[in-house]
């Protein structure tokens, strides 16, 4: 069984994301199983039945949210199909319940024949859009929880607006990386214009639960509610 994976791994590499089976480890060198981003979610989300994954990369934190979440049903989406045949090999090898895996261009994508969902994750994805507001405003159609953490523009950085947001245009790296964006460009918005966003797609009770510097500059995990889902 395990030589059998080793190959199916090889196959489908390089890998960015490490696990472990039986004790041996495969992929590459980061482990999601030690991710606060997402380790820290069952402390304010303890339960969610439907679970929407915004960028679900190779399955790492596909992975972790199913341990996590055990009875729930995941949908993860990503914009690239070789993300998601290793995200299917890896969630299969750790053993939880079998997380729905779609191909989806989340700058554009519309999610709402997706259903309704508890809780949407997306962790490193908002960065990487040129119209974070169009898809947190998507987002905020379907579901009244959502857990965020992504770059964000420091106020001396600003030198741009996207429609009424304040930021800057990010340049992305080669297209053609399991990490990369899929445009040229993306847009960074300030704290307090991220925040806005997410009051105009609907979520008014916002925690900020950290800020600190990454090297393309500093970083938020926001948990957001809906006024009425805080109030039930």
């Amino acid at each position: 069984m395990v030589d059998d994976l080793a190959r199916q791994v090889d196959a489908l590499g390089p890998w960015i994301t490490r696990f472990t089976v039986l004790g041996r480890e495969f992929g590459g060198s980061y482990d999601s199983t030690t991710d606060e981003r997402v380790a820290r979610l069952p402390v304010f989300v303890p339960r969610a039945r439907r679970i929407l994954e915004c960028g679900c990369l190779e399955g790492g934190h596909t992975a972790l949210l199913g341990r996590i979440y055990p009875r729930a049903e995941i949908v993860a989406l990503d914009v690239r199909e070789a993300n998601l045949a290793r995200a299917r090999l890896l969630t299969s090898a750790a053993g939880i319940r079998p997380p729905q895996f779609l191909c989806r261009d989340l700058e554009t994508a519309e999610l709402g024949e997706l259903g309704r969902f508890d809780l949407v994750v997306c962790l490193g994805l908002l960065y990487h859009l040129r119209e974070p507001w169009q898809f947190l405003a998507r987002v905020g159609a379907l579901t009244d929880v959502l857990w965020i953490w992504t770059q964000v523009c420091a106020e001396a950085d600003v030198t741009a607006h996207g429609g009424k947001f304040r930021g800057r245009v990010y340049v992305e790296g080669p297209t053609d990386h399991s990490l990369s964006a899929v445009r040229t460009e993306s847009f960074f918005p300030t704290v307090g214009s991220l925040c806005d966003m997410l009051r105009a797609a609907g979520f008014e009770d916002l925690h900020l639960l950290n800020f600190e510097a990454t090297p393309n500059g500093p970083s938020v995990m926001v948990h957001a509610t809906k006024e009425r889902f805080r109030t039930l």
